[in-house]
């Protein structure tokens, strides 16, 4: 099943040049995921009912031209498949009728007071009615991420309350904030390139500051955002 929808201009998705960020793109991925699951009788309060839910574990997207906030944005997504706890989601994204954003994501299905991955229902599975339409030959399946030099220079970045979302953690959009920042100092242009993400463990609402890692190897960047000693999240922006 494919669903499609329009997105509302929301003038703060974009940055003092007019163009959409990557948070914003993230923020785009995230509302696909929950306007699609509704549409079907999974909202998010009949899961977190349920006492499980959705997460993040991967983001993968190649930006063929970003979009200005002048442009309508048409929003395509739909499941690529559900293996054993893991679902993956595909997404792509229209500006004035014309293609400009392809992604790709891996989410867990989470027992939300054990945090621990559990199956989705054959009912869900079915109902979710998955397309076998990968983007980019399922490049998000083989990811892996590795974490930048120790002796690369952080860059410090104080969490705001606002950075916690209902799950008790640092929502998977605001990590987009700090790859955003890191990379300002190089000044980079991240169309044709593919911009991916491993979250790996939780920033909960304690934490006050975070530090972020970039390294330039050749001619990608790879990002580590640490809590303390903690590795929370790699990135990487890359060529391929």
């Amino acid at each position: 099943m494919f669903y499609s929808f329009d997105r509302n201009i929301d003038i703060s998705d974009y940055n003092g040049k007019g163009e959409f960020r990557i948070d914003s793109i993230l923020k785009v991925f995230q509302e696909a995921a929950i306007t699609h699951s509704a549409s079907i009788g999974f909202t998010t309060e009949s899961y977190m009912g349920a006492g499980n839910i959705w997460m993040h574990n991967k983001n993968l997207f190649k930006v063929d031209s970003l979009p200005d906030f002048k442009q309508k944005l048409t929003v395509k997504t739909w499941s690529r498949g559900m293996e054993k706890f893991r679902g993956i989601r595909n997404y792509e994204v229209y500006a004035d009728g014309k293609k400009c954003i392809t992604g790709s994501s891996i989410w867990i299905y989470l027992n939300i007071a054990k945090r621990r991955p559990i199956r989705p229902s054959d009912e869900m599975v079915a109902v979710y009615d998955s397309e076998n339409v990968p983007v980019f030959d399922d490049m998000i399946k083989t990811i892996k991420h590795v974490e930048p030099s120790n002796d690369i220079t952080e860059k410090l970045i104080t969490l705001r309350p606002s950075d916690i979302d209902v799950n008790g953690h640092v929502s998977n959009v605001v990590y987009g904030q700090f790859i955003e920042t890191a990379l300002s100092e190089y000044n980079i242009d991240i169309t044709n390139r593919f911009v991916s993400l491993s979250y790996m463990h939780e920033i909960k609402p304690d934490v006050q500051e975070v530090s972020v890692k970039t390294e330039k190897v050749g001619n990608s960047y790879k990002l580590g955002i640490y809590s303390g000693e903690e590795c929370a999240c790699l990135a990487e922006v890359s060529d391929v």
